[in-house]
């Protein structure tokens, strides 16, 4: 499903109308957009301008570094055309046209979720590169930032070994914390076997 979060006093209402059919929640302060951030993996921000310190906060601690975000403002300023495009992906102005917004969250779904050649998938598990987001069916599966980059490098490298130097290298982690992350995946249902006499780890896709 696709996720939103939506933190602008004047469009509450619109949950229940051009947006009912993705997955919303409202934020009504920086506290709130923390905190559900935090809670929740969102496709897309439809946020004022108001908030954009806290959103390149999280755009710059990778919280949210692949999700898309629309800024809303009163005023055109091109200051504030400038860092919308600086951290977001559109720039509406108020009042809001509730058939352009319609259309630009529809194409930024499209965007993010038609397009297979972004997609990798593992027994009932979809894998969305683009995102770093992974789902279990219709469910979608909260992974930290490492296991997203760690799944994701299993993945594409899907009966194939990776030495753990590798991985720890780049995930710039230690052997315990590796070791944490498999467990995980493992409990989740993806087969990931480490093989001693080559210090690597392979993830195979059982028949």
């Amino acid at each position: 499903m696709f996720k939103i979060l939506l933190c602008d006093n004047d469009l509450s209402s619109i949950k229940l109308d051009i947006l009912k059919k993705y997955e919303v929640d409202i934020a009504s302060s920086k506290d709130d957009i923390l905190n559900l951030t935090f809670e929740n993996d969102y496709d897309l921000f439809i946020v004022h301008i108001y908030y954009f310190t806290i959103i390149k906060e999280l755009k710059s601690s990778d919280s949210i570094k692949e999700a898309k975000v629309i800024f809303l403002d009163e005023y055109y300023q091109i200051s504030h055309l400038k860092k919308a495009y600086d951290i977001g992906d559109d720039y509406i102005l108020k009042p809001i046209n509730l058939e352009e917004l319609d259309i630009k969250v529809q194409y930024h779904y499209k965007k993010i979720y038609t397009n297979t050649q972004n997609i990798i998938k593992y027994k009932n598990f979809f894998f969305y590169t683009n995102l770093k987001h992974l789902y279990q069916n219709s469910k979608k599966i909260k992974l930290s930032p490492n296991e997203s980059k760690l799944l994701y490098m299993l993945l594409t490298s899907l009966n194939k070994n990776i030495t753990k130097i590798y991985l720890l290298k780049e995930l710039q982690t230690s052997d315990a914390t590796l070791r944490v992350y498999i467990s995980k995946l493992n409990k989740l249902g993806f087969n990931i076997n480490y093989e001693r006499v080559n210090s690597s780890y392979m993830l195979t896709e059982l028949k």
